[in-house]
């Protein structure tokens, strides 16, 4: 319980109090019956039951310590990253939250409104000599093009923020499960010897979804937002001079100079959003869930050699 308390876990009391307590008294019943058994019937092979069952109950409730001092360490490690006391969890679905409403959503909505106003341009025509004999051109034929890449980023962006999403929902499943329910499960099923595998594998994976999987997220914070930062993704002007290198940057111009919209506010911005979208919702995730996979196979095949 003080473990708990300074882990400002304590709405896991309720929980982790009864099962463990419980199946660790249970099991020290069962061992003291089977001591008296082997003291009455003249058993040895009882007594050494008994004295390899005490050394994996304290191994289990050793490692059940040991996985909420990590959990400490996890968290203060977290906020030494971002501050405000917060926590591996709230990092990563606060890190989600920015990156699926501030970047996504804000991207959905420059690029919708870029769509219906290239949209109306494409279709503004000029007509030149006679109705018989007279030509019908396109007031704005280059916002043909612009409507076209629009409409394959708006497709191009839904799987991505539908990404972040599912992200959102499994730490909020994990945080939820992991610690308070899977943790405390696998110890009791660890100290019973016919449970004892599933309740070691169950303690890997609660110390992996636990601790590791929202670390890694921790990290794409501090490592995404760092790129995100600097003047070429908040600073218009500076951005606009880096785009002067290049050929995008004479179509900027020449959509600027019509006088129809804002280029970097309402293309160049969203573009920039969605390259770091395409970072988090593919190739991240992929990255936490291989090296969490890893540290369960990892530590499970540790824990079986405790015995």
């Amino acid at each position: 319980m003080y473990l708990l308390a300074i882990c400002t876990a304590d709405s896991t009391i309720g929980l982790l109090a009864p099962m463990v307590g419980t199946a660790a008294a249970t099991m020290v019943l069962m061992l003291a019956l089977f001591y008296m058994a082997a003291q009455f019937f003249r058993k040895p092979e009882y007594e050494a039951f008994v004295s390899i069952e005490l050394y994996q109950l304290a191994v289990s409730v050793i490692l059940f310590a040991a996985i909420f001092m990590a959990v400490c360490a996890a968290n203060g490690i977290a906020d030494s990253f971002v501050g405000n006391g917060q926590d591996s969890f709230q990092v990563a679905g606060s890190y989600l939250q920015y990156m699926s409403h501030d970047i996504s959503l804000a991207a959905v909505e420059k690029l919708q409104a870029l769509a219906l106003l290239a949209q109306w341009a494409s279709s503004v025509t000029m007509r030149f000599g006679p109705s018989v004999w007279g030509v019908t051109l396109p007031a704005f034929p280059a916002m043909v093009v612009v409507e076209r890449t629009v409409e394959f980023l708006l497709i191009l962006i839904s799987p991505f923020t539908a990404s972040l999403m599912v992200q959102q929902i499994g730490l909020q499943v994990i945080a939820g499960t992991m610690l308070p329910f899977v943790l405390p499960m696998g110890t009791v099923l660890r100290i019973f010897p016919p449970t004892r595998d599933a309740g070691a594998f169950l303690m890997s994976a609660s110390l992996g979804f636990g601790i590791v999987f929202p670390f890694t997220y921790v990290m794409h914070n501090a490592i995404v937002r760092g790129i995100m930062v600097p003047a070429a993704y908040n600073d218009s002007d500076a951005y606009s001079a880096a785009l002067s290198n290049y050929a995008a940057g004479n179509v900027a111009s020449y959509i600027s100079d019509h006088g129809l919209f804002n280029p970097w506010n309402m293309f160049w911005r969203p573009m920039v959003g969605i390259s770091f979208l395409l970072l988090q919702s593919i190739f991240l995730p992929a990255l936490s869930i291989s090296l969490t996979v890893a540290f369960i196979k990892s530590f499970n095949k540790f824990i079986g050699k405790l015995g």
